[in-house]
C-alpha cells in the first residue's frame, strides 16, 4: 500500500480530495466477501512491525441504495456522550425512513439535552434530500435555506421544514476530509444559516449532485448534472467546507482511543454554545 498512498499524496497534494482518496484506497483492500482473509502489515503503537491475517466480516446494518448507484451497509445511531450532550452518528444519507426515525427518537429521547452533536465524518453523502430533511429536526424558522443547485433550465432550493417538535439547543457538526456531498450541504447550510457550529477539518469539496447511467457492457458512467451554491453563496466544489474550530487527530490520540473532535464539540456545548452569525 505505501507506493499507492504515496503516489495519491503526489497527485492531489494541493486538492480537497486527498483525504478521501487515501481513506478509499485503503478501504478498497480491505472490504471483500464474509469469510475471506486479507494481510496486514503495519507499526504498531510502540512503531514496531507487525503482520496479521484478519476474516472479512459482513459489515453492520443493512444494504440501501438509489437508481444505478452500487448499495452498500447503512446504519445510524445514537446515544449520551454525555448526560446532556445527545451524539448522532451516520454513515450515509440513505434510508430516509431508518434516519428519521433515528433523529426522531434522538430528540425525543433527549428533551433536556443542552445541545447535539452529529458526526458526518467518513459520511460519503447520498440523497441530497435528506439534508433538508435532518435539518427540519434542529430549525424551527420556515423559509430558511441551505443552498440552491442549478440544473440545466431548472433550479432547486434546498428549503428545511421544520418538524413538529425541533432541538433548539446548541447544534455542533463534526466533519472530515471524508465527508462529502450530501454531507457537505447538510454541514455547510447549517453553518451559513447561523445554526450550527462545525469542528474537524475541511471537507472533501465533493458536493456536484450525479447520476449514474448504465453503459452497454453493464458498466456505470457518473456524472454531475448540476451546480450547488451553498446559502453563503459560495460553491462547495473544490473548496468544501471550513470548519469553524479546525481540530485535527493525531496518531497519539487514535492509539490513545482519544476523539479530540467529539471532546471540543461537547466543551463548547456545554460552556456556551454560542454560534456564528447567519449568511445574509
Amino acid at each position: 500500500m505505501a507506493p499507492v498512498l504515496a503516489s495519491i499524496r503526489a497527485q492531489y497534494k494541493d486538492s480537497t480530495l486527498l483525504d478521501l482518496r487515501l481513506t478509499r484506497s485503503v478501504l478498497s483492500r480491505l472490504q471483500g466477501r464474509s469469510g475471506t482473509t486479507v494481510q496486514l502489515d503495519f507499526t504498531d503503537g510502540r512503531d514496531q512491525p507487525v503482520s496479521i491475517t484478519l476474516e472479512r466480516v459482513q459489515p453492520r446494518g443493512r444494504i440501501a441504495g438509489l437508481g444505478n448507484f452500487p448499495g452498500d451497509y447503512f446504519w445510524a445511531e445514537w446515544r449520551k456522550a454525555r448526560p446532556d450532550v445527545a451524539y448522532v452518528r451516520f454513515n450515509m444519507f440513505m434510508d430516509p425512513e431508518t434516519l428519521s426515525k433515528t433523529f426522531e427518537d434522538a430528540v425525543k429521547g433527549c428533551p433536556d439535552c443542552r445541545g447535539f452533536a452529529i458526526d458526518v465524518r467518513g459520511n460519503p453523502g447520498g440523497i441530497g434530500g435528506l439534508a433538508m430533511g435532518v435539518a427540519g429536526w434542529f430549525i424551527d424558522q420556515s423559509g430558511l435555506q441551505l443552498g440552491t443547485e442549478y440544473l440545466r433550465g431548472a433550479t432547486l432550493k434546498f428549503m428545511v421544514f421544520p418538524r413538529p417538535q425541533t432541538f433548539r439547543g446548541p447544534l455542533a457538526v463534526l466533519v472530515d476530509g471524508c465527508s462529502a456531498s450530501t454531507a457537505e450541504i447538510f454541514a455547510g447550510g447549517l453553518k451559513d444559516v447561523g445554526r450550527a457550529r462545525i469542528f474537524g477539518t475541511r471537507t472533501a469539496g465533493a458536493a456536484l449532485p450525479s447520476i449514474i447511467e448504465r453503459l452497454p457492457n453493464g458498466d456505470g458512467f457518473q456524472y454531475a448534472i448540476a451546480n450547488y451554491i451553498s446559502q453563503g453563496g459560495k460553491p462547495l466544489e473544490g473548496i468544501g467546507v471550513i470548519p469553524d474550530d479546525e481540530v485535527r487527530l493525531t496518531r497519539h490520540q487514535l492509539l490513545e482511543g482519544q476523539d479530540p473532535v467529539l471532546d471540543a464539540a461537547i466543551d463548547w456545548i456545554e460552556k456556551s454554545g454560542q454560534v456564528s452569525q447567519p449568511v445574509k
